[in-house]
């Protein structure tokens, strides 16, 4: 009985470094076409590129619930809610959800 509780502990301990419900990870593009790209990456970072390069915007994500917030390198923070076709900011713009190649 103790060693399946060992087993059983350990089974739990290696899967929850796998598990994270707080990350939300995909790649969007805004537009049509594509003006913008925004990369939510497995870390809980982000990266928005434009389509001019040398503004591209780091910052850190967090998912609580159907919402997603952002906080850029200065502090300011913005909420998207996730739909079924991507993710939708405040003034309705959608980012939708580009496939996994």
């Amino acid at each position: 009985m103790k060693i399946e509780t060992i087993i059983i502990g350990m089974l739990i301990v290696s899967l929850s470094g796998c598990i994270n419900s707080n990350v939300y990870p995909g790649t969007f593009k805004l537009g049509d076409p594509p003006t913008q790209t925004l990369e939510l990456r497995d870390d809980g970072t982000y990266l928005l590129i434009p389509v001019d390069t040398k503004y591209i915007e780091k910052g850190s994500y967090i998912k609580k619930g159907t919402k997603i917030e952002f906080t850029d390198a200065l502090g300011f923070t913005e909420i998207m809610t996730i739909t079924d076709q991507g993710l939708e900011g405040a003034k309705g713009n959608l980012w939708v959800r580009v496939p996994k190649s």
